[in-house]
């Protein structure tokens, strides 16, 4: 045994020692579930309260349950923790949030990690679409109520997402009462913003209501260039077709504009430049946009019985495409790099349904749950793209100058294919209990899957299907009202249409994961708390070799602890902390393997906020990371980054707040890539004020 699990099992269990030191009795668990109904179906928004945490969530559980009952790592990131942050995207959440890793680059360009893997979907009411960095597709914030977070594989309700689990925004709702909000901020580089937020009942008794934000952000910071501006329309409707039928419409639009900056190459020595550094290594023309148009609807109904039917549908088209270059090797000894041009056209388009239906039911003196259910996914991807491994030699003091040229015109494309993924599958969870104390947990997937994959190049199609069953089970068990132990196995099988050198289809990435830890819950739910071990097992994950082929890696093996520490403390003290360690190891090795070379060992994150009296609410975070070691040989240093906040009611219905990132100026790389790109320096002291007013 390694001398991680032999701490890491130490630190669990010694932690029970303190499980007689309870704070107040956990009523909302013992009240949320009974034979007439999940309570927590109803749950109220997060924006109607100012607390830090929520009672339930669904990600990972398909129906609504609280963490402690859910044998995975789930937090759940509430409105009042978004605004205190005042973050507009989901990586600025996911920086202050334990256990993930954001890799930056533009807002909406960067990625999100948790447990050694990128997230490479977001779901919005448990409904799935592709997310990836390079297309800037991560989802601005402005019209979710909330976010789900749990790490680690959930292929029982999500067969098409990564090993590191699944993200789930709740959007906005239409509102029993009229209620608006509009903000307007300003900041340091240039930092804009302005939006509105109103909802309405639409007819007089209340059973229409709609919802409409407008939001805009961006900045244009002048010692980088590096230019952004971001832009959400989103409006809701919702309709109570009887007492217990609602049917829910909304409509998405997400939309930016940036200029590319891939961060700083090396210096002649292979070494990171030194900082403060705000060269910009690319032509003054380079060019993304993206846009995007989502539509949902959603048929939800109580049954008398206490069950509950949910019909959800989520449609979605993407666009991406970008035309710039970007430095692909180190500064030469004569102060020069070799610059490399990349462009690309992309469409994307995804429609998901999903049926279920949940039922609580007396079993054995104690209530227990089942939810069964069938979905569908067709995922589509038109790509076509431009990239070249050999570039021109520039010096460094030219770089601007480089005139313009449209690189598809010049170059043509060097792929272009279309890629259509269909995936149909059948679920099913039962949640038994026993004993009152004692829940056991069981469920399993059939997947069927037919890829089709169309060469536009050379007129090629190539078409394959698979198909598969996976299981899913665990167990919580009450030590007593505070704590609980759980442990959970988790499958992913997820079908690849990479194609290797020979042209072979690589075989399926497969995964597993061990969970085990301690959950606990103290003053009425209002603080939660969890310590948690895991192992993944993963094999066949896609890698691309120096002739860049597609080739699949061995099998790898993640394994770490985190903890964390969510809620209120007392009724002025909020706080959000946790810690993270992570070792990864490659135990059966193939042609091409690489370690995960962007996730440090060490990771720490504190966020706390404390209403000093009626007016003054104060926040202060911290965030640092142990050493980021890479691939090229250019490590970047720990770090630690210092984040404030300051907050005034001038009335109840007018606010003012003061945002101030990096407080202590701390020189930093936050990300390190290879010899030309992806060193890219840690966003420097920067301040943002908003003015909010509340109708």
């Amino acid at each position: 045994m390694s001398r991680y699990p032999k701490f890491a099992f130490t630190t669990l269990f010694s932690c029970m020692a303190f499980s007689s030191f309870s704070w107040a009795e956990n009523q909302i668990r013992l009240s949320t579930l009974s034979v007439e109904g999940n309570q927590l179906y109803q749950e109220a928004a997060s924006e109607e309260s100012e607390s830090y945490t929520m009672d339930g969530a669904t990600v990972g559980s398909k129906t609504p349950a609280t963490l402690r009952d859910i044998p995975q790592s789930v937090s759940v990131v509430a409105h009042q923790s978004i605004e205190d942050q005042n973050a507009d995207t989901l990586e600025e959440i996911a920086e202050n949030t334990p256990g993930l890793r954001m890799l930056p680059n533009e807002r909406g360009r960067s990625s999100v990690i948790a447990r050694g893997y990128k997230y490479s979907e977001y779901n919005v009411d448990g409904l799935p679409a592709q997310m990836e960095s390079r297309l800037g597709t991560m989802p601005n914030l402005a019209a979710f109520d909330r976010i789900e977070i749990m790490r680690g594989p959930s292929g029982l309700f999500d067969a098409s997402g990564e090993m590191g689990g699944i993200i789930n925004l709740i959007r906005k709702r239409g509102t029993d009462e009229f209620q608006g909000k509009s903000e307007v901020s300003l900041g340091t580089n240039k930092q804009y913003e302005a939006g509105l937020d109103i909802g309405s009942p639409l007819n007089e008794d209340g059973r229409i209501r709609g919802r409409l934000v407008i939001n805009g952000f961006g900045e244009t910071p002048e010692e980088t260039g590096k230019a952004e501006h971001h832009e959400t329309v989103y409006a809701a409707f919702d309709v109570d077709l009887d007492n217990n039928t609602t049917l829910g419409l909304g409509f998405l639009h997400q939309e930016r504009d940036l200029t590319p900056n891939n961060g700083l190459p090396l210096d002649s020595e292979g070494n990171l430049l030194s900082l403060p550094n705000h060269d910009y290594y690319a032509p003054s023309w380079n060019r993304f946009n993206m846009q995007s148009d989502d539509l949902f609807a959603d048929l939800s109904h109580y049954f008398t019985n206490g069950g509950y039917g949910k019909v959800g549908i989520r449609y979605r088209e993407n666009s991406s495409d970008w035309n710039y270059m970007y430095a692909g090797s180190a500064i030469s000894p004569t102060d020069s790099v070799i610059m490399l041009p990349y462009a690309s056209d992309v469409a994307q388009k995804a429609f998901v349904a999903d049926a279920s239906y949940s039922q609580p039911f007396d079993f054995m003196g104690s209530i227990s749950e089942f939810v069964f259910g069938a979905d569908y996914k067709r995922f589509e991807d038109d790509r076509r793209e431009y990239k070249s491994r050999t570039g021109t030699s520039v010096s460094v003091s030219n770089l601007s100058n480089i005139a313009y040229y449209d690189i598809f015109s010049a170059n043509g494309s060097s792929s272009y294919s279309n890629v259509e993924r269909e995936e149909t599958g059948l679920y099913g969870k039962i949640t038994l209990r026993p004993v009152s104390n004692l829940a056991l947990i069981a469920g399993a997937r059939a997947s069927q899957w037919d890829i089709t994959t169309i060469n536009k190049r050379t007129n090629s199609t190539t078409t394959r299907s698979d198909d598969k069953a996976i299981w899913y089970g665990g167990a919580v068990y009450d030590l007593d009202d505070s704590y609980s132990l759980y442990a959970s196995v988790s499958e992913l099988y997820i079908p690849q249409e990479y194609v290797d050198g020979n042209g072979e289809v690589l075989d399926p990435r497969e995964g597993k994961q061990v969970e085990l830890g301690i959950k606990s819950s103290y003053l009425n739910d209002a603080l939660q708390a969890r310590i948690s071990l895991y192992q993944i097992d993963d094999k066949n994950a896609w890698g691309v070799n120096s002739s860049r082929e597609f080739i699949a890696t061995g099998k790898r093996r993640m394994q770490g602890a985190e903890v964390e520490v969510i809620g209120q403390i007392t009724k002025d003290f909020k706080v959000i902390a946790g810690y993270s360690y992570i070792d990864t190891d490659i135990i059966e090795e193939s042609s091409y393997d690489v370690l995960i070379s962007y996730m440090p060992e060490h990771m720490f994150n504190l966020w706390g906020s404390y209403q000093v009296n009626e007016t003054v609410n104060m926040g202060l975070g911290l965030n640092t990371l142990s050493k980021i070691e890479n691939d090229s040989g250019a490590d970047a240093s720990a770090y630690k980054v210092v984040n404030a906040m300051m907050s005034y009611q001038f009335t109840p219905e007018l606010s003012a707040q003061l945002n101030i990132d990096n407080l202590l100026n701390e020189r930093y790389y936050a990300r390190v890539g290879d010899s030309g790109q992806f060193n890219i320096p840690g966003a420097e002291r920067s301040a943002k004020a908003t003015i909010r007013y509340q109708f």
